[in-house]
């Protein structure tokens, strides 16, 4: 027979009183294994946030060694009649700068001390960087679909050079017409006869149209959509459903604001709080690069280092940019009927 010992001691039960030689997790109430946490085995899960849709399409500029940049904006040339003997008046260009101040930091910041990163069953801070990522890539885009959403809306051109035209806006006349998959296309059609009123060309110009996933689906189920077949480089052939209307190329995101946004951290009483408004009417926007002029200072940076004296992780992810409204020909917006 075994050796026998009594006041066994059990770390993981809950306030052990006594010997305790249980095998087994029952009863509950003498549990030896009450307080041990389960090892995670599998991938962390991240939040559901999509990267940015936006980044790469409008040039952003770099913005060193000073916090503004400005890009010029030349209005349309004069033709005359050519009168045999008599000499040509010349014509005058007007001309104007858009400004862009860049004067903000966004950042987000987490604070692992030393303890929880030993005792945690997954990286964290691998974890909680791409999570800070994300956020900040949804953060990203918004801001860029803000400034196309309000491009689409100017119409005052006093201040633009002559010849220069303003965004360009349609509305659905009736609740609820925007759920139906042809309405929709019949509208996107009108927004883009508009816009080439104005001489721009959505394809030629490069346009896209950014909607929200219910809108996308939407369209979907229009049976003028058209499947195709993309070929890779090793003869791999996959088959998707490229969404496009009229040529113009359709991306479905949940960074397009469609509600009403108010103390948005780029805002500012300098910029007239630029990146605040009332976006819930908002269906879907159309635009190109040309219609925003775009910078930075410093770009998507993440960054991960220990306090000696804190004894603690840092894990940041942070960046400063700005974004506002160049040319408003080359952005168009569709929106809800006003009720």
């Amino acid at each position: 027979m075994g050796l026998s010992v009594s006041n066994i001691n059990r770390p993981g039960q809950n306030l052990q009183v006594g010997n305790n030689p249980q095998v087994g997790s029952a009863p509950a109430g003498t549990n030896p294994m009450a307080l041990h946490i389960e090892e995670y085995t599998g991938q962390v899960e991240g939040t559901i946030a999509r990267k940015s849709v936006i980044n790469g399409y409008i040039p952003v500029r770099p913005v060193k060694g000073t916090s503004t940049i400005s890009g010029f904006q030349v209005g349309e040339s004069s033709l005359s009649k050519l009168v045999p003997g008599t000499e040509p008046d010349g014509s005058v260009n007007q001309a104007t700068k858009v400004k862009l101040t860049v004067d903000t930091v966004v950042i987000a910041r987490n604070i692992t001390p030393m303890i929880d990163d030993f005792q945690n069953s997954y990286d964290a801070r691998a974890a909680v960087g791409q999570e800070h990522g994300k956020k900040i890539a949804k953060f990203y885009d918004q801001a860029f679909l803000i400034q196309a959403i309000k491009a689409a809306g100017i119409t005052d051109m006093t201040g633009y050079p002559k010849g220069w035209q303003p965004g360009t806006q349609k509305t659905f006349t009736s609740a609820g017409q925007e759920k139906d998959p042809a309405a929709l296309e019949d509208y996107l059609g009108q927004l883009f006869s508009d816009m080439e009123d104005k001489d721009v060309d959505p394809i030629g110009d490069d346009l896209v149209i950014v909607v929200k996933p219910w809108v996308y689906y939407t369209l979907l189920k229009n049976d003028r959509l058209v499947d195709r077949d993309f070929i890779t480089s090793d003869g791999t052939t996959i088959k998707t459903k490229e969404m496009e209307a009229f040529g113009v190329p359709i991306w479905r995101s949940n960074n397009l604001p469609t509600g009403n946004i108010t103390g948005h951290f780029l805002s500012n009483d300098g910029n007239g709080n630029a990146y605040d408004g009332d976006f819930s009417d908002v269906i879907g926007v159309t635009f190109s690069p040309r219609a925003l002029l775009a910078g930075e200072t410093i770009p998507l940076t993440t960054d991960v280092f220990f306090d000696q004296r804190l004894k603690a992780w840092f894990i940041d992810a942070y960046l400063s940019f700005g974004v506002t409204p160049n040319n408003p020909a080359f952005a168009g917006v569709l929106k809800k009927a006003r009720t």
